[in-house]
C-alpha cells in the first residue's frame, strides 16, 4: 500500500539496482562522449585502476587504467582517421549482491578513410564495479562481427 501511495504522489523512491542502472547507463554514456572527445584523461575517470580489456581485433589483453588510457591515447587519439567507438547497451544486470553490474551491448567504431567510412562493429561484455559512491568499468571484452 505504501509504495503504491507513493507512487501515486509521485514520490515513490527508486530501487538500489534502479539506482546502479541509471548510474551505469549515465557513466557509458560519458564513456561514449570522452572517447568520441578524443579525452584519455577524462576516459581515465571511468576505468578501475585495475581494468582489463580483451580487444577484440587481436583478442590481446590491455591490464590497468594506464596501459587503457595509453592505448587510447597513442594508438586511436593519434589516428587521423579515427572518429570514435559507441557502445550501445542492450541489458544491464546487477548482481544480487549489489557489487556487480554485467552491461551487455553492441559497439561500433568509425573511421573516415580516404576511399570512405570504416565501420567495425560487433558485440561486447563489460563489468561494472562500486566505486566512491558510483561505478567503474572493472573489465570489457569486444568480439568484431562485422
Amino acid at each position: 500500500m505504501l509504495a503504491l501511495l507513493g507512487a501515486w504522489t509521485g514520490t515513490a523512491q527508486a530501487s538500489p539496482a534502479t539506482d546502479a542502472i541509471a548510474s551505469v547507463r549515465a557513466q557509458r554514456a560519458e564513456s561514449n562522449a570522452a572517447i568520441a572527445a578524443h579525452d584519455a584523461t577524462r576516459l581515465r575517470g571511468l576505468l578501475d585502476a585495475h581494468y582489463h580489456a580483451i580487444l577484440g581485433s587481436t583478442g590481446s589483453v590491455d591490464s590497468g587504467v594506464d596501459a587503457a588510457v595509453r592505448g587510447y591515447a597513442d594508438e586511436e587519439f593519434k589516428d587521423p582517421t579515427f572518429v570514435t567507438y559507441r557502445r550501445i547497451p542492450i541489458s544491464i544486470q546487477v548482481a544480487s549482491s549489489g557489487r556487480r553490474v554485467a552491461e551487455r551491448g553492441r559497439f561500433e567504431g568509425i573511421w573516415k578513410k580516404p576511399d570512405g567510412t570504416l565501420r567495425r562493429t560487433g558485440v561486447y561484455l563489460a563489468m561494472w564495479v562500486p566505486y566512491d559512491g558510483g561505478w567503474r568499468l572493472k573489465s570489457e571484452a569486444f568480439v568484431p562481427l562485422d
